[in-house]
């Protein structure tokens, strides 16, 4: 989550950012509790179309090289099915954005993410930002296909002919244990970072979920828990102003939480649960599964008859290739698979010269291929009001021949599945940034920055972070004025760099706006061969090399 939404949002709710967060594998069960009602809740979160699983590259601490894969949805369903045997009452939840990110979502618009839902036996999920990214048809399509419910409490559909009393604000789950209320919120910034038009509304998160859980509790339904998309800070934040709920399932930041181990995986940001105190100083859980299906959730809770959490004990699992594929699954996904195949033969436009993206080049100067995908991440993101962007080499991964360009040529120029990542930097950062992508430049390192919207020249015999001549920013009258340090610009990049991958640790720990857009990178370049009809970049001055090396 974007964390200037973060600071409106948290101002909305009129919460402050000071929160005590504890964790506890569990808790005993209280003199007072009386009868416990046992649930178990096995959630996920932001799956965004990652049907396949996740291939994670790197080095691990014996110096060795590693490649992993971690996630799949048939693997999946197998762990849902075993945790489930072992499991006391479960309860199977998703806490939004199963769409946008891969190919999957591009070509079945959902249809894709149903099929493994329903297989996951999901009995109810929320709304994410994500699922309006293609306006409200494509949600309101999936949501009637749907065998469970879809909530969200601070929806307001009722001016959209598509999704009109679609989208309830809670539900009721009946389980082996008696009747749990479920209900969902969702990001009130999805209007700047989604699709949802005029017609569908976002209210108030706290007030709506508040109004939810009162309406449970007057109906006799003491257990709640919420499905929340709006990030885990602002579920922190949240959890102390409500009463009546037990537990947040969250999603939206792609937070991981607990203990795990495993190659190539974050650091955990905090405990699972997270335990806090509700307004009536009764314990509340929170939750949260990462992100695109490598992780799942757990947590048993054990409620007394006033629906607080008595007992607590969770675990995430990171989903490895120890969970075989789920057969049945695994042939729905391969029936998906197969026309992909087709579609990556399918024309996406024309390019009039050769786009060059050739590794020795990428990685040391300007080439037009490298402004083409900087300009389209430009063009891709002017609602932001974006002013830069930034593009490392190494993710250029080959070049366009002149001709007809089809979808497998910009798969294979961008085939990691990055997304579009919008940030604010000060001058001074985005200084940095370019410091650093010139800092390995006699090694054609990827860091190398193609650049838009700006032109900058540096200097590789000088030492390596203070290379960089000079940086200016391009005018709307098409000048160019010397970059300010201690101003802030709106700027574009890859999702990867942006959370510090290529050494980029200034972007990573930059400290303004900053919003995945989770438009993926080669699906945006495709959308500018649309607009431009047929592509002619030229190599124009953008960067500039001084006392190159002979």
């Amino acid at each position: 989550m974007s964390k200037i939404s973060r600071r409106n949002l948290l101002k909305i709710l009129g919460l402050g950012s000071a929160v005590t967060v504890t964790g506890s594998a569990a808790r005993a069960q209280t003199a007072t509790s009386g009868k416990v009602t046992l649930f178990t809740f096995l959630h996920s979160n932001d799956t965004h179309d990652h049907l396949e699983p996740t291939t994670v590259t790197g080095t691990g601490p014996d110096g060795k090289a590693f490649s992993v894969q971690y996630g799949g949805v048939a693997r999946v369903k197998t762990l849902i099915d075993e945790l489930k045997r072992r499991s006391i009452n479960p309860v199977i939840l998703d806490a939004g954005d199963v769409f946008t990110g891969t190919l999957y979502g591009q070509v079945y618009k959902g249809l894709a993410d149903l099929a493994y839902m329903e297989a996951f036996g999901t009995q109810a999920q929320t709304i994410g930002n994500h699922e309006f990214d293609n306006g409200p048809a494509q949600l309101a399509d999936y949501i009637k296909n749907a065998s469970f419910p879809v909530v969200s409490a601070n929806i307001d559909a009722s001016g959209d002919e598509k999704l009109k009393g679609l989208i309830k604000p809670y539900t009721i789950v009946q389980t082996d244990n008696g009747p749990l209320g479920v209900i969902g919120v969702t990001t009130p910034d999805t209007p700047i970072t989604s699709s949802p038009g005029d017609t569908v509304k976002f209210l108030d998160p706290r007030e709506t979920v508040q109004k939810a859980a009162d309406e449970l509790r007057a109906q006799g339904i003491n257990n709640i828990v919420l499905l929340s998309h709006l990030g885990y800070s602002v579920d922190l934040a949240l959890a102390p102003q409500l009463k009546g709920v037990g537990v947040i399932i969250g999603g939206h930041s792609h937070t991981p939480l607990g203990k795990y181990e495993g190659l190539g995986l974050p650091a955990s940001e905090g405990p699972y649960p997270t335990v806090l105190q509700d307004a009536s100083g009764n314990p509340i859980l929170i939750v949260q599964a990462w992100e695109w299906a490598k992780f799942y959730g757990s947590l048993r809770v054990g409620f007394n008859e006033e629906g607080v959490p008595q007992t607590w004990v969770g675990k995430v699992y990171p989903v490895t290739a120890d969970y075989k594929n789920d057969i049945r699954l695994q042939a729905t996904m391969r029936a998906f698979q197969l026309p992909l195949e087709a579609f990556r033969k399918t024309p996406v436009g024309t390019a009039a010269v050769k786009l060059n993206g050739d590794r020795p080049d990428v990685r040391k100067r300007e080439t037009n291929l490298g402004n083409f995908i900087s300009d389209a991440y430009l063009w891709a993101t002017q609602k932001y009001g974006t002013q830069i962007a930034l593009m490392n080499g190494g993710g250029i991964r080959a070049s366009i021949a002149a001709g007809t360009v089809t979808n497998g040529d910009t798969i294979t120029v961008q085939p990691f599945g990055n997304t579009v990542y919008v940030m604010d930097l000060t001058g001074q950062e985005i200084i940095a940034a370019l410091e650093n992508g010139v800092s390995d430049w006699a090694n054609g390192a990827g860091r190398f920055l193609q650049v838009g919207g700006m032109r900058y020249s540096f200097d590789p015999t000088k030492a390596a972070g203070s290379r960089v001549l000079s940086a200016e920013i391009k005018q709307a009258d098409g000048t160019f004025k010397a970059i300010d340090p201690a101003a802030t610009y709106k700027v574009v990049t890859n999702n990867f760099i942006a959370n510090g991958g290529d050494n980029f640790a200034v972007l990573k720990n930059a400290r303004g706006f900053r919003q995945d857009t989770y438009l993926t990178d080669y699906v945006v370049v495709n959308d500018y061969f649309a607009f431009v009809k047929s592509a002619n970049p030229v190599v124009e001055g953008r960067i500039t090399i001084v006392n190159e090396p002979k």
